[in-house]
């Protein structure tokens, strides 16, 4: 993530930087996956979608709202596996994932807060493909 340009983006949210090794845990499990191109082959896997194409973020927000994700307060979202993820609110990483991530595919599972210390839920995750559509395991 580029945390230098959404560090005030994260001090309005109350959102933090996920430790690296957090991120390549999530890059972990999704590798485990089948892949085709540059992301997830959901072909054999039980998903919903949803077209980002004149989409508003309100939308966005109720699609989400009904995939596995939501079972969770707080997401990780992250673009890499090599930089710092975002661990935010779920409302709040639905509605601004675009404002948070430049490059075309990024991923979002559920994580809960126990503590100080972050729970991820990899198996309950968004992605999002080449800018334009989300796809969501069920």
């Amino acid at each position: 993530m580029r945390m230098d340009e959404i560090s005030s983006w994260l001090d309005e949210h109350g959102a933090s930087a996920g430790s690296v090794a957090l991120s390549a845990e999530f890059d972990a499990y999704l590798c485990t996956l089948s892949w085709a191109g540059s992301g997830i082959d959901w072909r054999e896997i039980p998903h919903r979608s949803l077209a980002l194409e004149g989409v508003s973020d309100d939308a966005v927000v109720k699609w989400a709202r009904q995939t596995p994700m939501a079972l969770h307060d707080h997401v990780l979202l992250i673009d890499s596996a090599s930089e710092p993820g975002v661990v935010c609110r779920f409302e709040d990483a639905v509605r601004d994932f675009e404002l948070l991530s430049n490059r075309p595919e990024l991923y979002m599972c559920g994580v809960d807060l126990v503590g100080s210390e972050v729970q991820p839920a990899f198996d309950r995750f968004i992605e999002r493909r080449s800018f334009m559509t989300l796809h969501a395991c069920i």
